[in-house]
């Protein structure tokens, strides 16, 4: 049972991650879902969550810059990505046995590597890339979103390589969230029983403080240098990331 207190930061966490993602295009996730374990709700519940609020914030982000989303490409991703949702889920399911210090462990290990991924990886702007990268790059993002809800990174990697504007970028990954999230919620319906329905409630219900956050962060998208917004979130993912590694193996020394 919630208390008033764990109410208030989920949604303090829930309304940054909106600011974050519609800033930079991506980071719903990778923000909330390390918090929200560290709060302690349930893996499963936290991803149903965080899946519906991203899908509302993305919804609430293709509304504002529309004419840049690249829609026949964001459907193709979305297809492509759902083999890896289901294979994502069966894992989370089997995840499901660690106990909680575990759980957050796995969740900032995983959060770790794709920011430090992201900071190393810098390739060189391209028009376009063989259609294998695409489906390295979807077919892994399903498999992320499926396991802990952190599908983002190989997109965003994927559309960085490409000589995209930002405003195409961040249409690109709003549309893909948008499309795939009701599809993995569906999925995870079936997985692990309808009582997942009640994050998604919970989403809908913080939709205000979703939409405060998107509003505050596009603005700051549109007006500060794309890498000065990036070097910003991967510097507070990467410490939310290390301070949950490192707050689980002190747990288990103990």
């Amino acid at each position: 049972m919630m208390g008033i207190l764990d109410i208030i930061l989920i949604g303090v966490t829930l309304c940054v991650a909106g600011m974050l993602q519609s800033a930079v295009g991506f980071g719903y996730a990778l923000f909330a879902t390390p918090v929200l374990v560290w709060i302690g709700l349930p893996l499963p519940n936290i991803v149903a969550l965080v899946g519906t609020c991203s899908m509302i914030q993305s919804i609430i982000g293709i509304r504002k810059i529309h004419d840049a989303v690249p829609w026949r490409l964001s459907l193709i991703a979305t297809v492509v990505r759902l083999g890896g949702v289901v294979l994502g889920l069966f894992v989370l399911k089997k995840l499901l046995v660690l106990d909680q210090t575990s759980i957050e462990l796995v969740i900032g290990g995983i959060l770790c590597v794709l920011v430090a991924i992201q900071l190393i990886w810098r390739p060189q702007p391209v028009k376009a890339m063989h259609w294998l990268w695409a489906a390295i790059a979807f077919s892994t993002s399903g498999l992320l979103s499926g396991i802990c809800g952190m599908g983002g990174p190989p997109l965003v990697l994927w559309s960085m390589a490409h000589d995209w504007s930002t405003q195409k970028t961040r249409g690109f990954l709003f549309a893909v969230f948008a499309t795939a999230l009701p599809l993995q919620i569906s999925f995870m319906v079936f997985t692990f029983g309808p009582s997942i329905l009640s994050s998604v409630a919970l989403g809908f219900a913080f939709f205000p403080l979703v939409y405060l956050g998107t509003t505050f962060g596009l603005p700051i998208g549109n007006r500060m240098k794309k890498n000065t917004l990036r070097r910003l979130a991967y510097t507070l993912l990467l410490f939310i990331g290390v301070r949950a590694v490192v707050g689980a193996i002190l747990l288990q020394l103990k």
